[in-house]
């Protein structure tokens, strides 16, 4: 099967590493005619010390290359000629990018080859430790983004179900008649999202809230207090958002929903329901619901397509 690829806002190339978002690398550009847009599909480092003795059979051309004082004196230590070969031999084998630390002069022939052939030479003012665990930071940071949404996440039969809606529309409310019909709460009112890759969103409370819902007339309530630890989970995939919206706003027009509607959240589409909240109806009943017919969708059954497709056939003059 294969792999989707990552989000194109969630893509890091060489140019980022010299954004202000990276500014923890103390990273500056040594050769800056080269293009730095190529894209860095390896998050691990390489410091491959004994490429400069020919032995290249585990150089992973994909993963940045750091260069420490002791390469640096290594290839100072050779002659001119030797340390020619040395370079052209490390530039052929095309590194997305070569990383000099703690400041470390990098050779004359290194500088020229670089540049000829394109390759990004990129200095760092951090020593090679430092720079490991500040990179690793910056690439869990970006590999794991977050964000903060308001709505309602809830545990709908293994189902990741967000309910979102204007203030007031009665999210908490449809979220607490389904926790009573034994289904799990994860967050209320500020969901945290965090990205998981591939193409994951996984979603947890607030530190501060977690586990608590807010119901008018009532206030705050705590659902693990109430309900039990089984009404309760840490975290859990999104997999359909449901917006709940006045009735009046509703468009008619998509009433079959013959379309997938999608949700972004960081990057992510996740399949969305319209839902209209008017008095009387029974939205927990409709919220599970559509959390079934989003199982049977991923299952390749559209109720609505295939209704409309027998009805086509029965129409059509060949049917006679």
């Amino acid at each position: 099967m294969r792999v989707p690829d990552p989000p194109e806002a969630l893509r890091l190339t060489v140019a980022d590493l010299l954004k202000d978002e990276a500014r923890g690398l103390r990273l500056s550009l040594l050769s800056p005619e080269v293009p730095l847009g190529r894209e860095i599909t390896n998050y691990r480092i390489q410091k491959h010390g004994l490429i400069f003795a020919g032995f290249d059979q585990f150089f992973e051309p994909e993963r940045m290359q750091l260069m420490g004082a002791a390469e640096v004196a290594y290839l100072a230590g050779l002659s001119a000629e030797r340390r020619l070969e040395v370079v052209a031999h490390l530039c052929s084998l095309r590194p997305i990018c070569i990383i000099a630390t703690r400041a470390c002069e990098p050779p004359r022939e290194l500088l020229q080859k670089c540049g000829a052939d394109a390759i990004p030479l990129l200095q760092s003012q951090l020593s090679v430790s430092a720079f490991f665990d500040a990179v690793n930071r910056y690439f869990e940071n970006f590999i794991n983004p977050e964000t903060t949404i308001h709505g309602v996440l809830l545990d709908i039969h293994s189902t990741g179900v967000l309910l979102i809606g204007k203030s007031g529309v009665g999210k908490s409310e449809v979220a607490l008649d389904l926790l009573q019909r034994g289904h799990r709460l994860v967050a209320d009112d500020v969901v945290v999202m965090r990205f998981r890759p591939p193409a994951t969103v996984v979603g947890e409370a607030n530190a501060i809230l977690k586990f608590h819902m807010e119901i008018r007339g009532l206030g705050i309530i705590n659902i693990e207090d109430i309900f039990g630890v089984t009404a309760v989970r840490e975290s859990l995939r999104v997999d359909l958002v449901i917006e709940l919206i006045a009735w009046d706003e509703y468009d008619g027009s998509k009433r079959l929903n013959l379309e997938t509607e999608n949700f972004s959240i960081l990057g992510v589409n996740i399949p969305k329901a319209t839902i209209p909240v008017n008095p009387g109806r029974n939205l927990v009943t409709i919220v599970e619901v559509a959390a079934h017919t989003f199982r049977l969708r991923k299952q390749g059954k559209n109720t609505g397509s295939e209704l409309l497709d027998d009805l086509a056939r029965r129409l059509s003059p060949d049917s006679n």
